[in-house]
């Protein structure tokens, strides 16, 4: 038997469900084109009937939610903290974490900043 076949429908299905459930949702993403709607459509009625995704897509994804890559590849703290500008990623992963609550008026001034550059 191939390897693509190895898992048993069900299985298959609960594990689809569990990546759904746990996937951490994207705030600055539209809800229509994230992994938990896109995998919603792709979960068949019945448990029994065939997934059209592979195991190892399945298994792809269940390593992204694991954080399996990072804990194997960890990221140099050279490479995460440049000498030219240390705190960029941070600003990065700030600036994500505060877009979704900005409302116009900060979305606009946030605009400005950029065009004139203040610091």
């Amino acid at each position: 038997m191939s390897k693509s076949q190895s898992l048993r429908p069900q299985t298959l299905h609960a594990r689809l469900t569990h990546l759904i459930k746990h996937w951490p949702a994207d705030p600055v993403r539209p809800a229509s084109v994230s992994i938990q709607h896109y995998l919603q459509g792709r979960l068949p009625k019945s448990p029994e009937d065939k997934i059209p995704l592979s195991d190892s897509s399945i298994n792809a994804l269940f390593s992204l939610l694991e954080d399996r890559y990072s804990r194997r590849y960890p990221l140099p703290q050279k490479l995460r903290n440049p000498a030219s500008n240390p705190s960029h990623y941070d600003d990065v992963v700030k600036e994500f974490d505060e877009a979704p609550q900005r409302n116009w008026l900060g979305r606009l001034g946030k605009r400005l900043k950029g065009i004139v550059r203040f610091r």
